[in-house]
């Protein structure tokens, strides 16, 4: 019997992306299911979806979301590939956020050996906003950061969020939790997020558990009239902006390239940009 040319092994692919999803409270109960999103099978190949002018007035709307997926065997490179990408164009949030393209793309390299355990690697290159706004005014978010970026795998990147430079990766920047415990006051969105400061600063974590960081590090809102913590901006009478969230655990990633919850003259919230995935895993 000669050789079988076609790789085969028991890795499991795992990807998902979406466009955009929101709740509305008030002043209009609005459900608004997820807009483009797809999933990866398990044993790999691709998948698509598309949405094209979408309008929940005066809410959120879009020209075109669409994202895909895939995942293959690189035998080049022997290992496993796996991509997923979420793309929204003409973005509109209650006349608030506005951006002309947001792209949110992830890519996942596992080792090929069968009974390899070896970390899988992760790279958020190419994600990024065209022409993002809020509340008017032009916002610059370079991605990624290296600080996140070049701690590709998930025991490089915990080490460091538990090591003295790990404020560099906080989402809410160098802000200190008694500083965001007064914020939360005025911006009910944040609520909690005192006591996460002091729990990374006592390096509570739970080990091997999930941590959230900023992909979008410390923007520079001088002049804005806007009020940034790390990779959130707080927008007054209006809400809380987080973008470029990157939720890091030892199985998986996702990124979401924003989310808007806002509490003021209206309630509710909106994410979208959404991709994630894992190394996939043999099992016994």
């Amino acid at each position: 019997m000669s050789p079988c040319k076609i790789h085969h092994s028991q890795y499991l692919y795992h990807a998902s992306a979406y466009g955009l999803a929101a709740e509305i409270d008030r002043p209009v109960k609005q459900s608004i299911h997820t807009q483009a999103s797809t999933t990866l099978s398990t044993g790999g190949g691709r998948g698509t979806d598309r949405v094209d002018k979408f309008c929940v007035a005066p809410f959120v709307s879009f020209d075109a979301a669409y994202c895909e997926v895939g995942g293959s065997f690189d035998d080049c490179h022997d290992m496993h590939s796996t991509y997923a990408q979420a793309i929204i164009e003409g973005l509109n949030i209650f006349d608030v956020v506005t951006a002309d393209r947001v792209v949110s793309r992830m890519v996942i390299y596992s080792p090929g050996a069968e009974g390899d355990e070896g970390e899988s690697s992760y790279d958020i290159t190419g994600s990024y906003f065209d022409n993002l706004r809020i509340a008017g005014r032009p916002v610059e978010v370079k991605l990624p950061a290296t600080a996140v970026q070049k701690h590709d795998r998930y025991s490089s990147f915990e080490k460091a969020f538990l090591g003295p430079q790990g404020h560099e990766l906080l989402p809410w920047g160098d802000k200190s939790p008694e500083e965001l415990e007064a914020l939360e006051k005025e911006y009910h969105a944040l609520t909690g997020m005192g006591k996460r400061a002091k729990a990374w600063k006592q390096k509570k974590q739970r080990n091997g558990g999930a941590y959230r960081a900023s992909v979008a590090g410390n923007l520079d809102l001088k002049g804005s009239g806007l009020t940034g913590l790390g990779g959130i901006i707080l927008v007054p009478k209006f809400g809380v902006v987080r973008l470029a969230e990157l939720i890091v655990h030892k199985d998986y990633r996702r990124l979401t390239m924003f989310n808007v919850q806002m509490c003021s003259g209206t309630h509710g919230g909106a994410s979208g940009g959404g991709t994630s995935g894992s190394g996939g895993t043999s099992g016994p």
